[in-house]
């Protein structure tokens, strides 16, 4: 795993506790809330906004279509991903693609018995993506074991214009699964209200 980004991790870690003891219970309507910063994260409530890193065949470590899981993790580097459902954020968690038992110190899954291609190693939404083959938005929500279409993200359905994409600040017309997942890409993924966000991310040494 890469070297840990010092003050964006530890800033965003405590948001996710600040995020699960309050319990997140506003939703994305109007009022004083929607006038914070619109850069500062705003979780949704659990569990909906903070699915598992891991299906049971994930945990397990099992081959899945074109991706094994693997001991040596090879030369890598980072992607980030956003994701918002009416307005709020949804957390994408460390420890995507890494079997389990997951070896943790904090925030961070330092390791596990395998790893795939895609993982992640903390809550940032930053996705080490391995070098070699073209990897893609769905290949990630396959090693995630959840559920993405132009109608469905994650456990919400998409009705209206469906699930909006975004890669480098532009629309994503097409199906989001084919989004690629090339070097410091950056994608965000909404359903219900627009979040306007930097197109733009500053991924840590190393990735």
């Amino acid at each position: 795993m890469p070297a840990r980004p010092p003050l964006a991790i530890a800033v965003l870690a405590l948001g996710l506790a600040a995020a699960g003891c309050g319990g997140g219970g506003k939703g994305a309507g109007t009022g004083a809330s929607d006038r914070l910063d619109p850069t500062a994260p705003r979780f949704g409530p659990a569990p909906r906004y903070r699915p598992p890193a891991l299906s049971a065949a994930t945990a397990a470590g099992r081959p899945l279509p074109g991706l094994l899981c693997l001991r040596s993790p090879g030369a890598r580097f980072g992607a980030h991903v956003e994701i918002f459902v009416g307005g709020l954020d949804v957390v994408v968690p460390a420890g995507i693609g890494v079997a389990a038992p997951h070896r943790r110190d904090g925030a961070y899954v330092l390791g596990g018995r395998c790893s795939y291609r895609l993982r992640t190693s903390d809550p940032s939404g930053v996705v080490e993506v391995g070098v070699g083959r073209r990897l893609t938005l769905g290949d990630l929500f396959a090693v995630w074991g959840q559920p993405l279409s132009r109608r469905r993200l994650l456990s919400f359905a998409a009705p209206g214009d469906g699930v909006r994409a975004f890669l480098d600040g532009r629309r994503w017309r097409g199906d989001p699964r084919a989004i690629p997942l090339p070097r410091h890409a950056s994608v965000v993924l909404e359903v219900g209200r627009h979040v306007t966000r930097r197109p733009t991310y500053l991924f840590p040494r190393g990735l």
